[in-house]
């Protein structure tokens, strides 16, 4: 009886072991190791932003969706569409879609700057923007500190330009939008007499009716964002060299070229 006891025992530790050593092998499974396991990279992308992320005759298109492309396509070493997926993101929901793992990266207008870094990891940048008003053709509104003391300032809230007009024209009535398609519409409507934010998605909304004035607030680097996490390390390490490829091959030019930039 105590030989069966003793053998019962030692098959019950062995199995414990065994599925301890399993569920090791699981965690350490890199975030790199995890997609290709998968099959597909997740990629949040913003829809209201061109010529970064918009649709176009029904289809997702834009600098972002490109960039996006070039990644998967560095990752899986093919150009199949199956490769990659996307989800629609905004300034506000973005970061909280990268961190409960909804999408793998973002390609998605982020700017680098500290407080971001505290949170997450960036990849080299591909591209420089910055903050300026975007006023109506008529308008002889010409700089950011006018609407201390005048005027509406529309800002798409969660991203850079609300922290920089809140720096520059503290005592401004700020008109809070969701995207940046609403502060568009809140311009056009005259509901306000400004948006400030990023100049080369601003250009995407210049159809001529509004100017955008030259003088910047900021220098911001987009970059590719990922979750900060010892598990990214490679997958981060994948996406610069995608990247490193996309700027030193010259096909970064080609790609704003497309898009008027």
């Amino acid at each position: 009886m105590k030989k069966y006891i003793t053998f019962a025992i030692i098959f019950l530790v062995t199995v414990l072991l065994s599925g301890c050593s399993f569920l090791k092998k699981e965690k350490e499974l890199s975030d790199f190791d995890v997609i290709k396991k998968r099959g597909y990279l997740i990629v949040g992308v913003k829809s209201d932003s061109p010529p970064f992320g918009y649709y176009k005759d029904g289809k997702l298109t834009g600098i972002d969706v490109e960039i996006a492309h070039n990644i998967a396509n560095y990752i899986f070493k093919n150009d199949s569409p199956a490769n990659i997926r996307f989800v629609n993101v905004n300034a506000q929901n973005r970061i909280q879609k990268l961190n409960s793992r909804e999408v793998d990266i973002l390609v998605a207008t982020m700017s680098i700057n500290e407080k971001r870094r505290l949170i997450m990891s960036f990849s080299i940048p591909y591209f420089v923007a910055s903050q300026k008003i975007m006023v109506k053709k008529i308008s002889k509104i010409s700089h950011l500190q006018y609407f201390n003391k005048n005027g509406r300032l529309a800002v798409v809230m969660g991203t850079t330009g609300e922290k920089i007009s809140r720096l520059i024209a503290p005592n401004a009535l700020f008109i809070g939008a969701k995207t940046y398609n609403e502060a568009y519409n809140l311009l056009l409507n005259s509901q306000v007499d400004a948006i400030l934010g990023d100049d080369c998605i601003l250009a995407g909304y210049n159809d001529g009716r509004f100017k955008i004035i030259n003088r910047a607030y900021s220098r911001e680097y987009y970059a590719v964002a990922i979750r900060k996490s010892e598990n990214s390390k490679e997958l981060l390490n994948c996406i610069n060299a995608a990247i490193t490829v996309l700027i030193d091959e010259k096909k970064i030019n080609l790609i704003k070229a497309k898009y008027f930039i």
